[in-house]
């Protein structure tokens, strides 16, 4: 599915997950074992979609979708709540933690010093729904099947190709 198509379906706090393939997404499918290497949130503001994210050498941000490479979409059917909104904006400009990353690769329970994709993505769903405390220490590919097994669909959505101008 193409971006300009799936954009007006796409909700605040739907699951967003890419499946990179630089030398660090190498690494986490790697460590994980699993396909997805990064995740974010659907955020609506004013008529146009972000990404709610922790990022490698940025920490949280919000990004505009469009800038996005192509990713899958979880229509998660989480009601987005201006609580939820206001914690999501609060941690903007939290450093991305390389520990955590480290330690849910090994398995083990995060610091609270900053934040990684999956970390900061599932504490969001963690206030939108009780069944979401389940997820501890997730991996991006955990989050996806975490709504795969909650009985969401995945679908590719791909952004066009920007034809060349011609001088």
């Amino acid at each position: 599915m193409l971006y300009c198509e799936a954009r007006q379906h796409i909700r605040s706090g739907d699951l967003l997950a890419w499946r990179g393939r630089g030398p660090i997404s190498w690494l986490i499918r790697h460590v994980t074992g699993g396909a997805h290497t990064h995740v974010g949130v659907a955020w609506w503001l004013h008529g146009r979609l972000f990404i709610l994210e922790a990022r490698e050498g940025v920490g949280v941000q919000i990004r505009a979708a469009s800038a996005a490479s192509s990713f899958d979409w979880i229509n998660t059917g989480l009601f987005w709540r201006e609580d939820v909104e206001q914690f999501a904006l609060s941690k903007l400009g939290k450093p991305y933690s390389y520990l955590d990353a480290l330690q849910t690769g090994l398995g083990f329970h995060l610091t609270q010093d900053g934040y990684i994709c999956s970390e900061y993505a599932a504490e969001l769903f963690r206030r939108m729904d009780a069944r979401a405390s389940l997820l501890s220490s997730p991996t991006p590919t955990d989050l996806v099947q975490f709504w795969l097994d909650q009985g969401a669909s995945l679908r590719s959505i791909q952004h066009e190709k920007r034809e060349a101008l011609s001088a």
